[in-house]
């Protein structure tokens, strides 16, 4: 692992499992390779490898994403 995990509060970590039981999307933003992408995303998974938390996630052009959960943003209003 490159840096070091930063937990997520457990109210962000409820609004993913929120998000993969009822289907609904959210509005996520996070960095790929030199620029910042936001999308609704649907949440497929939470998981837990190498001491850290992951999102698997599918974007609106239907790729999938794992992303560390510290390394992602909610931008939707709760």
């Amino acid at each position: 692992m490159d840096e070091e995990y930063r937990p997520i509060p457990c109210a962000l970590q409820d609004r993913y499992e929120r998000a993969i039981i009822t289907g609904r999307p959210l509005a996520v933003g996070w960095s790929s390779h030199d620029r910042y992408v936001t999308d609704r995303v649907h949440v497929i998974a939470l998981e837990t490898a190498d001491g850290a938390e992951y999102v698997r996630f599918t974007d609106s052009h239907g790729a999938i994403h794992r992303l560390r959960l510290d390394h992602i943003r909610l931008q939707d209003d709760a």
